[in-house]
């Protein structure tokens, strides 16, 4: 019996042909794979009964995967219509964790954490080596994890109990799948509502977790989990990549930021090794530029929305036939300064003077803290001065902040394009202004926050109808780590549905 399985898979690395080969190994079925970009085909001819016993196990072992979009029998292909993709044997630094591979690890010799269990236990870090690196490792606390964060850390949260995650958090079913997934990525999650009282994960509702990713951890996990040990927190201290942060929305995957399991690897278009992320993107000039190659979209008009928190290239782009990647809209890059921000608001008008003393004695406690110059640029720096005057941390707390928002629509964040030398800018005054007067009415933060990205979805859709009415594009390109904000892309994506929607699906959307 002949039979040809389409795997669609949206990567083009080839760690998950070579599981589908293992199993074809194991189950000794007549059937061999070929690579395509975009899917696996595996090319089966052999009796009913073999095949079924194969595609149980297929069922049964084949892990889950970011990249896995879906599969299905297909009744022909023609093979002289597509290019196999060529193995160049790129080793990715990957732990293949399938089930087996992980039973098989833990029926291994104990290992004795006693050391580093009891450190941990004493309150102390334990700092660990893993097959990526060092990490640093301890028990839910709020002193130390400011200590981390002070340094400019990154405080993430290692699930070692799995089976026990609900008791800590709120997760989706997806949340579930993309934790399990062969690439082991990081995933942004919720606490509960009682859970993280005394901010001792996170200074907000959210964190981003994961489960072991490597031998070294799932051994040391299992041995926290013996000690009834569930969560811990970590920070890397001197790893060889970050891992991959990844969210979805209704059709796809999305990596956000990382390089884990992702580089090096070869890259068919450019025809040569990619060994990270910053190595794509630069050879193309820009990330928008990098998803006009990914979708061939090079030679057709297509309007492009970069918006990211950390880059001083954010903007709304278009990409002109003859002419190449032209900026329509940029975001500036602002002084970091609280006392240069509030004179810049001053300079609206007359009204804004009033509204500045007013709002100092009525929220005093917010500039009673020294504003963090950090070296920041975009939407990062904005946020910022915006969270400062709303009595927050940072553009992270105020993006968390959003996300908390239990209503459907919300308030008007005046959003409006100001021209300096020449150029068009958003006008960051405007909204740190309408911000502050709706704090002075008594308006929740929760409101406040989660209207801005209401607001800039407004603005956007706004900004490229106009700027279609000459362009007529088809093809709108979203990417930047803004994206991975589900308010700012659910509110484009429902209010561009006439647009096809392009977001990166084989590589990050942002550095």
């Amino acid at each position: 019996m002949e039979l040809i399985y389409k795997v669609d898979f949206s990567s083009t690395n080839f760690y998950f042909k070579h599981i589908i080969d293992d199993l074809i190994k194991e189950s000794k079925v007549k059937a061999k794979t070929k690579m395509y970009r975009g899917f696996i085909l595996i090319i089966c001819d052999d009796s009913q009964e073999n095949l079924e016993t194969f595609f149980s196990l297929l069922e049964q072992k084949l892990p889950l995967s970011i990249f896995l979009k879906g599969a299905s029998v297909i009744e022909e292909f023609d093979f002289d219509a597509h290019e196999e993709l060529e193995d160049k044997e790129v080793k990715v630094n990957l732990s293949l964790l399938t089930n087996d591979e992980i039973n098989a690890i833990l029926d291994e010799a104990p290992i004795d954490f006693s050391n580093d269990i009891n450190k941990i236990k004493d309150g102390g870090i334990s700092r660990f080596e893993t097959h990526n690196g060092l990490k640093d490792l301890f028990l839910p606390s709020c002193k130390l994890r400011e200590e981390f964060e002070s340094k400019d850390y990154e405080v993430k949260l290692l699930i070692t109990n799995i089976n026990n995650i609900k008791n800590l958090l709120d997760i989706a079913p997806k949340d579930l799948q993309l934790l399990c997934s062969i690439e082991r990525p990081l995933v942004k999650l919720k606490f509960k509502l009682l859970q993280n009282a005394n901010k001792e994960y996170s200074n907000t509702r959210f964190i981003y977790a994961k489960i072991p990713d490597d031998r070294e951890t799932v051994l040391f996990s299992q041995a926290l989990k013996e000690e009834g040990i569930d969560y811990l927190l970590y920070v890397n201290d001197e790893v060889y990549q970050d891992g991959l942060k990844v969210t979805y929305n209704d059709k796809q995957n999305i990596v956000v930021h990382g390089e884990k399991g992702l580089f090096p690897k070869y890259e068919y278009t450019l025809g040569r090794k990619v060994n990270s992320s910053n190595d794509y993107f630069e050879e193309y000039g820009s990330v928008y530029k990098s998803v006009l190659a990914q979708y061939n979209k090079r030679i057709v008009p297509t309007i492009g929305i970069y918006f990211s928190y950390q880059s001083d290239e954010s903007g709304i782009k278009v990409n002109v036939p003859t002419v190449g990647e032209k900026d329509v809209i940029l975001i500036p890059n602002v002084i970091n300064n609280i006392d240069n921000c509030l004179e810049d608001i001053k300079s609206i008008d007359e009204n804004t003077y009033r509204l500045i003393d007013n709002y100092k004695n009525k929220f005093p406690e917010f500039f009673e803290k020294e504003f963090d110059d950090k070296d920041t640029d975009g939407f990062e720096s904005i946020l910022n001065h915006l969270a400062y005057l709303l009595g927050m941390k940072d553009y992270i707390e105020f993006e968390d902040t959003a996300l908390l928002f239990n209503g459907k629509s919300g308030l008007q964040i005046d959003m409006h394009v100001v021209k300096i030398d020449g150029k068009n800018y958003l006008d960051y005054r405007k909204i740190i202004q309408s911000a502050m007067s709706y704090k002075m009415a008594g308006v929740e933060d929760t409101m406040i926050a989660y209207s801005f990205y209401e607001s800039l979805s407004d603005f956007v859709t706004d900004n490229v109808s106009k700027i279609n009415s000459e362009l007529k594009a088809k093809d709108i390109i979203f990417c930047g780590n803004m994206f991975a904000n589900s308010i700012l892309l659910s509110k484009l994506k429902k209010s561009l549905k006439t647009y096809k929607v392009l977001i990166p699906e084989e590589y990050p959307i942002d550095y």
